[in-house]
């Protein structure tokens, strides 16, 4: 029997995060967290090696890459995998939480060394010029069952100087639809809406003055898109819908 219950004690659930939500926050917030589990909050578009050709990156990343319509033919690359396994040590979380004032938080003892693996296979660069694609399968975190990972990500959000309010408010969202973070410095002013498009709800971005480039980013069944150049709205929507 202790054979059998250890076995099922580490078993595992993956948790694909298929919307996109924008946190803001200052660098010392960051800071806070603890190193092992700060790649949560890393840049939605990793690096990528140029390659050849469409052909060459589909055989290195093993799918065909959906391209928007346009004249121009892009410059492909490989965007490497996401293969991060986050501890959490919980003498750590309770020091950031200190640290940060939120002394209203408990932490449960049964979370120390609980291991989160975060997962994404390697994806599609395509650039166009004016703007580019960048494609992959879905990112995922694996965790022990039973693990309140909601719960988790609402520590996180009062480590990063939230009130229990707006900590409590991700935690539900996140419940509802599990979601990976785009951190934005609170100095950047940020117009940050959804919106909608033929494969359902996008997150939109663009500086506060209406100026510069824009980014989108959203999901569909087996893969998160981010688009991001010198668009107008009307336009990276347009362009989004028209992926194929």
């Amino acid at each position: 029997m202790p054979f059998v219950a250890n076995l099922f004690a580490q078993e595992t659930t993956s948790i694909p995060l298929k919307r996109f939500e924008v946190i803001r926050i200052n660098q010392a917030d960051v800071q806070r967290v603890p190193n092992d589990i700060r790649p949560i909050f890393a840049d939605p578009v990793p690096d990528a090696e140029v390659v050849s050709s469409l052909s060459d990156a589909t055989m290195r990343v093993g799918f065909t890459a959906r391209l928007p319509k346009s004249d121009k033919t892009p410059q492909f690359g490989v965007v490497s995998p996401v293969g991060e396994q986050l501890k959490v040590s919980v003498s750590e979380l309770r020091s950031a939480l200190a640290e940060a004032k939120a002394t209203d938080v408990t932490v449960p003892d049964a979370w120390d060394g609980v291991t989160i693996d975060l997962l994404q296979r390697s994806g599609v660069f395509a650039d166009f010029g004016d703007f580019f694609l960048v494609q992959a399968p879905v990112l995922s975190m694996s965790v022990r069952q039973g693990f309140p990972m909601d719960q988790f990500m609402e520590v996180l959000c009062r480590v990063l100087g939230m009130n229990a309010q707006q900590a409590r408010s991700v935690r539900q969202r996140f419940a509802v639809t599990p979601m990976a973070f785009f951190p934005v410095p609170t100095k950047y002013d940020m117009d940050v809406h959804d919106v909608k498009l033929k494969t359902g709800s996008g997150t939109f971005m663009q500086n506060g003055s209406k100026l510069g480039e824009v980014a989108l980013a959203w999901s569909d069944a087996d893969r998160t898109y981010f688009l991001s150049g010198d668009l107008s709205e009307a336009k990276a929507i347009e362009i989004a819908d028209s992926i194929q």
